[in-house]
């Protein structure tokens, strides 16, 4: 199962994601996306505690590129993780942070438009060229959120 998550299309961008980075991107109606898989992966965080999860991934020295999406049902924060290793949350995940499955689309950030909805919250760094581990990111996640008896974990 892939999962996608659409936004407008984006015009150009001046970053080259797969020769700086090494990330699987392809152009699609007219904007740029990664494809997780070979490596990346992407967990979802709810726009309610994104806030809390970035600061808490920035203590821990576990920051990477995270974009902020509006998908069907509300604005989403996507962190982009090494998805080399299996990764298991040793704590039940907060509602609506899911991991999603090799083969999901991400749109990325293109130049600044009217047209452009997805933007980086954290930009990538050409000179921090990895990515935070799946379970350093889930580990920080689970620690840094209060889960409520009785949520729903994806």
């Amino acid at each position: 199962m892939s999962v996608e998550l659409e936004a407008a299309p984006s015009p150009g961008t001046g970053v080259d994601y797969r020769g700086t980075f090494g990330w699987p991107v392809e152009w699609h109606q007219g904007g740029l996306r990664l494809v997780t898989g070979s490596g990346v992966g992407a967990v979802v965080v709810p726009r309610a505690l994104s806030e809390v999860v970035l600061a808490s991934l920035a203590r821990q020295g576990c920051s990477g590129p995270a974009v902020a999406l509006p998908t069907r049902r509300e604005r989403v924060t996507v962190l982009l993780v090494e998805a080399d290793d299996v990764a298991v949350a040793e704590t039940p995940l907060p509602s609506g942070v899911r991991v999603l499955p090799a083969g999901s689309a991400i749109p990325l950030p293109g130049e600044r438009g009217t047209h452009t909805l997805a933007r980086w919250i954290v930009e990538p760094d050409p000179s921090q060229r990895w990515l935070p581990s799946l379970g350093s990111v889930l580990t920080v996640i689970s620690s840094s959120t209060i889960v409520r008896p009785g949520a729903l974990v994806w």
